[in-house]
């Protein structure tokens, strides 16, 4: 059993490798992936069921909404948390903080804006679920008001990808922010927590 797990862990490493030095569309071959992990090819389709089913073990342990699935599902079953509004900063100031400084991360997120196919579609639906359960803790606040929070939720979750991602391919500021320092990054961490704030207090007084 400690060896299949070693062996996994190595091929889901050289995954990983070849994303950063050849990019998402050299992952087309089995057999290059064993090389880089040292193992014999038959043990990704024995550990794994094939290779499609190994990249997505890789994208699992790298995406941020399903890496922390298990952990927000027990939070919202338990209701061991501060507030919903609370839950819902925390989790977006999280994305922005993880997102920011994972480079798996933020080539996975690319790979996906740049290409259509079936593997991507099945993460973003497993992403939307997770996400569907989040919005709906917040229908009780949000029904009955003016207020749409499942478009803040888009343009926050999309602007935290598209500045984070402009700046690393294209340097520079982003709305004259520098958000690779540390001032850059509490002045975003605390917008996010602003909007939702404003998004809160909007449907309140809307009702």
């Amino acid at each position: 059993m400690k060896n299949k797990e070693l062996t996994k862990k190595k091929l889901i490493i050289a995954v990983g490798e070849i994303i950063k030095t050849e990019g998402f569309d050299s992952l087309k071959s089995a057999s290059k992936i064993a090389r880089k992990a040292e193992v014999d090819r038959k043990l990704i389709n024995r550990y794994f069921g094939g290779l499609n089913q190994l990249i997505e073990a890789y994208i699992v342990e790298n995406d941020y909404w399903l890496l922390f699935t298990e952990k927000i599902n027990g939070l919202l079953k338990s209701n061991n948390y501060p507030g919903i509004k609370e839950l819902i900063t925390s989790i977006l100031q999280n994305q922005f903080t993880y997102f920011s400084s994972d480079k798996d991360m933020q080539r996975l997120i690319l790979w996906e804006l740049t290409t259509s196919n079936p593997l991507m579609k099945s993460i973003h639906n497993a992403r939307e679920s997770m996400g569907q359960k989040i919005l709906e803790i917040t229908d009780d606040h949000f029904n009955g008001s003016k207020v749409n929070f499942r478009a803040i939720s888009a343009l926050l979750v999309g602007g935290i990808y598209y500045t984070i991602l402009h700046t690393i391919y294209n340097g520079g500021t982003f709305s004259d922010l520098n958000i690779t320092s540390n001032q850059g990054q509490e002045h975003m961490l605390t917008a996010i927590e602003q909007i939702v704030g404003w998004a809160y207090e909007e449907a309140e007084n809307s009702k």
